[in-house]
């Protein structure tokens, strides 16, 4: 069986930036054995994931599917990863709504709050990218 990672965000925020950043370690550092979509040069945004999604769901319809994201939470939990066994819903933070993925893996980049765009924006590129590294 094989397995898909789908790392959603794009590099121009740098709060959102957590899953390309992932998304190209997977490929030039530790060269997985799986399909990753989303990495740097190729983002999964919130403008492209539809088509991303589609190509997924049409192409590799027995694999596992392991979506990967930022996220924001309390301050408690920022800087860690927290997993679920139904996806993620990427674009949350926009208000979309819609789950995907078997396996969810969400990074917290900042502090839930009244202006989450805000957050995302000047979440701290550095530990962002340490937390990918992770």
């Amino acid at each position: 069986m094989n397995i898909v990672i789908v790392c959603f965000g794009t590099p121009d925020v740098s709060g959102d930036s957590l899953g390309p950043e992932i998304g190209t370690l997977l490929v030039e550092k530790y060269n997985v054995s799986a399909y990753v979509y989303g990495t740097v040069g190729n983002p999964v945004t919130a403008k492209t994931m539809s088509a991303f999604i589609a190509h997924v769901n049409a192409v590799h319809k027995e694999s596992i599917v392991l979506a990967v994201d930022a996220s924001l939470s309390t301050a408690d939990k920022k800087f860690r990863f927290s997993f679920s066994d139904d996806g993620v819903c990427p674009a949350a933070a926009v208000g979309r709504k819609k789950r995907f993925g078997d396996v969810g893996m969400l990074g917290v980049v900042g502090e839930k709050g009244k202006d989450n765009i805000r957050e995302l924006i000047t979440s701290d590129r550095f530990m962002v990218q340490k937390l990918a590294d992770k």
